[in-house]
């Protein structure tokens, strides 16, 4: 079990059509429906990694956590318009997507800062499942070795 001392960030899947509208444009804002509560361990200046879902499934970029919030999708998409990650069409579509979800369930909303693609993706150890998974300082270290390694 990883301990809350040690967590530097998280990894979060990414649908692979949705992954250049964060690495390659000006949506700085991720929503994200959480499997459970509100209660994240992650905090400003936090790493998030990009993970290549339903593909490849390596990590094609990071960013650092600017700010976390819990809002709705209207108060996402009143508060951060053309900044979110999906239109809002696809916001619609993502919150309908599941039974558990309703428009007026909060989401996972974090602003993010110095996002950047990698120039060669890294193969992540073992498939990721939508709720993602915390990284801690070791598991990054390892990740970014075995991303050097690869040159």
């Amino acid at each position: 079990m990883v301990r809350l001392s040690e967590i530097i960030g998280v990894v979060y899947p990414i649908p692979v059509n949705l992954i250049g509208r964060l690495l390659m444009s000006e949506k700085d804002v991720f929503v994200k429906y959480l499997p459970r509560s509100t209660n994240v361990n992650l905090k400003p200046r936090n790493k998030i990694l990009f993970y290549a879902s339903r593909a490849s499934r390596e990590i094609v970029g990071e960013s650092i956590i600017k700010s976390i919030e819990f809002l709705t999708p209207d108060e996402a998409l009143s508060k951060y318009g053309d900044r979110l990650m999906l239109s809002r069409e696809e916001l619609a579509e993502y919150t309908s997507g599941q039974p558990t979800r309703t428009s007026a369930k909060k989401m996972l909303v974090l602003t993010l800062s110095k996002v950047r693609k990698y120039s060669q993706p890294v193969k992540y150890p073992r498939p990721l499942t939508m709720a993602g998974e915390y990284l801690t300082g070791e598991k990054y270290k390892s990740l970014m070795e075995t991303k050097l390694a690869k040159y």
